[in-house]
């Protein structure tokens, strides 16, 4: 598998394998024959979160069952794990976001710990704060994360659901801090562009839980080019190719048809799906698509887009559409 750099330094596979649904909606079974599958392809970056999957399990079920894997399989030193702190729900039983943990100091110190001890290692590779959390103070958990690093419990630290003033906010004040910086965000990125973003979605003092990578953040990364996208959902839970997974409201709109309209005839003329030619078109721009697989034949399918190699003219008119 094609390989990238991730944070300016460690190099892990183009390719992110999304293990929120292992061991949950995603049997055990069936889970562990993906992630050796995976592997088998050259396949070594897995991310997870303290809280997957709360929704269908008790949270953390996805970090134990890649602890097991691991320990079955001895691979530990070939992989790249991330995992997340953050949103696991404090109440059990109910994930509700008012419940989520939020990112305090102690939170963080203690998370890690919870995190260190399902996954069955010694040394997190990527930490992310999940989805930022304005009711604490960014210096406190910028000096949280840094001391993670600092201490070696972490190697990598990054954040998610972030907006990007809040990013450069936090890497300024991880500067003035002497910490390690955020070198990864994890957002939300596809081929098509939602709708402006509303207030759908809103969690405690106002944040919103999605934060689409956008125009911003782009221009961003070009001045910044030590840190590393992650795009997470880029295959729209099925909806390129499912009829009976439509796109939700936001992609509901005249551009978002267009550029569709762009993907499917790109497809078609080369002779692979529309999913493969995203997951193709995000790594032709450097970004790191972070996708889920349910089943063999769905790893199988993003495996292929690793072997799509777009030309100019086409990428042009993708990006243009």
């Amino acid at each position: 598998m094609l390989a990238r750099t991730i944070g300016n330094r460690r190099t892990v596979s183009a390719l992110c394998l999304g293990a929120m649904n292992l061991g949950t909606s995603t049997p055990p079974e069936t889970a562990i024959a993906i992630l050796d599958r995976f592997v088998a392809a050259g396949g070594t970056f897995i991310d997870t979160s303290n809280n997957y999957n709360q929704w269908h399990g008790h949270g953390g079920d996805s970090e134990e069952l890649l602890g097991g894997w691991m320990r079955a399989r001895g691979n530990r030193d070939e992989l790249f794990i991330a995992t997340k702190c953050g949103a696991r729900t404090t109440v059990p039983g109910d994930p509700a976001d008012a419940h989520w943990e939020g990112l305090s100091a102690p939170v963080v110190g203690e998370a890690v710990k919870g995190s260190l001890s399902r996954l069955g290692i010694d040394r997190i590779d990527l930490y992310y704060a999940h989805i930022d959390d304005r009711s604490t103070p960014l210096d406190e958990t910028v000096a949280a994360f840094g001391r993670l690093a600092s201490e070696g419990v972490v190697d990598l630290i990054g954040c998610s659901n972030t907006a990007t003033w809040r990013l450069d906010r936090a890497r300024q004040t991880a500067a003035a801090q002497g910490v390690a910086q955020y070198s990864v965000i994890q957002q939300h990125s596809s081929y098509l562009w939602p709708n402006p973003p509303t207030l759908q979605g809103v969690r405690r003092h106002g944040t919103p839980h999605y934060q689409h990578a956008g125009i911003e953040l782009f221009d961003y990364l070009s001045e910044h080019p030590e840190m590393t996208l992650v795009a997470y959902q880029p295959l729209l839970a099925g909806s390129y190719t499912r009829p009976d997974r439509p796109f939700e409201r936001r992609y509901a709109h005249p551009t978002a048809y267009v550029r569709y309209e762009a993907l499917r005839q790109a497809a078609h003329d080369l002779g692979v799906t529309p999913n493969q030619v995203v997951l193709a078109w995000l790594l032709h721009h450097n970004v790191i698509p972070l996708f889920g697989a349910s089943s063999l034949e769905q790893l199988e399918e993003a495996l292929g887009a690793v072997e799509i190699r777009l030309d100019d003219e086409l990428v042009d008119q993708l990006d243009n559409a």
